[in-house]
């Protein structure tokens, strides 16, 4: 015979409960099971059918080539070079996240604390050198984005100088 102590706890509470107590927690455990089947059923009729979003893959590019808003397009690329910044600033900080001392005797501190110290102390390193033109990955990735959206790059040229 095995020993399950959550369900053999449960099972010898409910023995040992007033039976009209017990017969009244049950219906009421039943009540509350249908109405969140209930609230789930409307939940998943008001969401509908999923809707895909567009993927990763996908640039300003088409918006271009089809005669669409090229200033819509360059607000596109910009966001962009934003993206590419910050995104540098993540890559600086995990470089620096594996660079900075771990030792519990450090500036930081130690435990959870000193952990959550030392991402932050990262975090915003890595940020200002990506604002300061970082490593050169930001331009990189401005002028790719800028090559599949058609060469209309003259806004974020400078963005992605520096």
């Amino acid at each position: 015979m095995s020993i399950f102590p959550a369900v053999d706890l449960v099972t010898d509470v409910a023995q040992a409960a007033d039976p009209q107590k017990r017969s009244a927690a049950v219906a009421r455990l039943g009540e509350l099971g249908s109405a969140r089947l209930r609230s789930d059923d409307e939940f998943a009729r008001l969401v509908g059918a999923p809707q895909h979003s567009p993927g990763p893959t996908q640039t300003a590019a088409p918006v271009l080539r089809t005669g669409g808003s090229a200033s819509g397009a360059m607000q596109k690329i910009a966001s962009a070079a934003d993206a590419a910044e910050s995104f540098e600033g993540f890559v600086i900080q995990s470089c620096l996240e594996t660079i900075l001392p771990k030792g519990e005797d450090g500036l930081f501190g130690h435990g959870a604390a000193g952990s959550a110290w030392r991402s932050m102390m990262a975090e915003q390193i890595g940020r200002q050198i990506a604002k300061a033109g970082g490593f050169g990955m930001r331009a990189a990735l401005v002028r790719d984005l800028e090559h599949r959206a058609g060469g209309q790059g003259g806004v974020t040229q400078s963005k992605a100088a520096g």
